[in-house]
């Protein structure tokens, strides 16, 4: 990254009231303001709600009305707003907002790209019942899953809400390449060919602690997420702890790691009997992750769905290989994948994702894992300064790279 443009103003904007201290600017919006921040541009984070303990400098609380209207926006005298809504109907107000004071808008979102029937029509149908019938415990969030499931499938009334959410954006991103083209069908189905035209591949920004040092790469899997009840139908940790059972019985020289709120729980929250080479560990301070992907191999994930794993980007950052399923909904390991930069299962079993791991512990025992390659190839794509770079080419305010 070698482009300098300290005349652009660029501010990032996120319309929820969340923490805006150092766990906002470690990761997505936040992320990216301090990537278009590396690269000279004036760049500041935007939230609404009133000013909490801890926020950081960089970030400007203000009242939710000001977000939607176009005169308070006006008065920045900015070049380009990047607007993580996820394209919510209920953020358009916020995006007409931007359109109309005349600046540049880049709409962020986060999803796999199986947002609804005209998007991935197979996997809408095939996967996305089993998640929202089967695997959410009853109640009134399975009820409101499963209503929201049938008014997409039989109406579409909120992809239509979509539509014009899009139409007041430059450029739409969607963080992983299927995902973007799913969307992008969506939009052509739904509205044009002009309005498809606008949508753009770009992932979530990682912060460029994340590389490889060069150390000696450990056996060690790694899987970091949270774990507590309400992410198991997310995150499947049954499925995970089974997939260790089973590739820790055949390489027993290796380790695996679960991290993340809830972890130490599992095995008993799960009635679930100790695994031999299985550690758990309930946290780690966020300036000791890069160390130990540095050291780590592979990245492991078992997850239902994902937009953008952001840990499995960091992984890939460091050096590690990534090891998931392949299936429309975790996407982003589709992408992960490629470049001789880690393996899929053919589905979300015990059975074949030990088969993977299996087979790409090989790989690394027989030298086809090149960490050096794989660093740099990811780093080149996911650190926070060339995702900004790129989004300044998409809005036509830097020079493509």
């Amino acid at each position: 990254m070698s482009h300098q443009f300290p005349n652009l103003r660029v501010f990032t904007c996120t319309p929820v009231d969340f923490a805006g201290d150092e766990s906002f600017f470690s990761r997505e919006s936040g992320m990216f303001c301090r990537g278009l921040r590396s690269m000279g541009v004036d760049s500041l984070a935007i939230m609404p709600g009133p000013a909490r303990l801890g926020d950081d400098p960089l970030l400007i609380r203000t009242d939710a009305e000001n977000l939607i209207d176009a005169a308070w926006w006006r008065g920045h005298g900015l070049d380009a707003v990047i607007l993580y809504s996820w394209a919510a109907p209920r953020y358009t107000p916020i995006a007409a907002a931007i359109k109309k004071a005349g600046i540049r808008l880049m709409v962020c979102m986060d999803t796999c790209g199986v947002i609804s029937p005209h998007s991935n029509s197979r996997a809408w149908f095939h996967d996305l019942p089993k998640r929202i019938l089967l695997e959410r415990p009853f109640g009134k969030g399975k009820i409101r899953d499963l209503a929201k499931y049938l008014v997409e499938t039989l109406a579409s009334p909120i992809a239509r809400a979509r539509i014009h959410h899009y139409r007041q954006a430059d450029i739409v991103t969607v963080p992983t390449p299927d995902g973007a083209d799913w969307v992008r069908r969506e939009a052509r189905c739904l509205g044009d060919d002009e309005l498809a035209s606008k949508f753009r591949y770009q992932p979530h920004p990682q912060s460029p602690k994340f590389l490889y040092s060069g150390v000696s790469k450990e056996k060690l899997i790694i899987s970091m997420a949270r774990w507590n009840p309400e992410d198991w139908a997310q995150k499947s940790p049954r499925v995970l702890i089974e997939t260790y059972r089973r590739f820790l019985a055949v390489k027993p020289a290796w380790k695996g790691l679960i991290i993340g709120s809830g972890a130490t729980k599992l095995l008993e929250r799960l009635g679930m009997q100790v695994v031999d080479g299985l550690q758990f560990q309930e946290r780690i301070d966020p300036d000791d992750v890069p160390a130990l992907l540095d050291r780590a191999s592979i990245g492991f994930w078992s997850s239902r769905w994902e937009g953008q794993q952001g840990t499995g980007a960091q992984a890939l950052c460091c050096g590690c290989s990534v090891v998931s399923h392949g299936t429309p909904m975790m996407s982003c390991f589709r992408h992960y994948v490629s470049r001789d930069s880690g393996r899929l299962a053919r589905s979300n079993t015990p059975e074949n994702l030990s088969t993977a791991l299996t087979l790409e512990a090989h790989a690394w025992e027989k030298g086809e894992r090149n960490p050096f390659s794989i660093a740099t190839i990811w780093g080149s794509e996911f650190h926070a300064g060339e995702v900004a770079s790129r989004a300044l080419a998409f809005l036509d305010l830097a020079p493509v790279a």
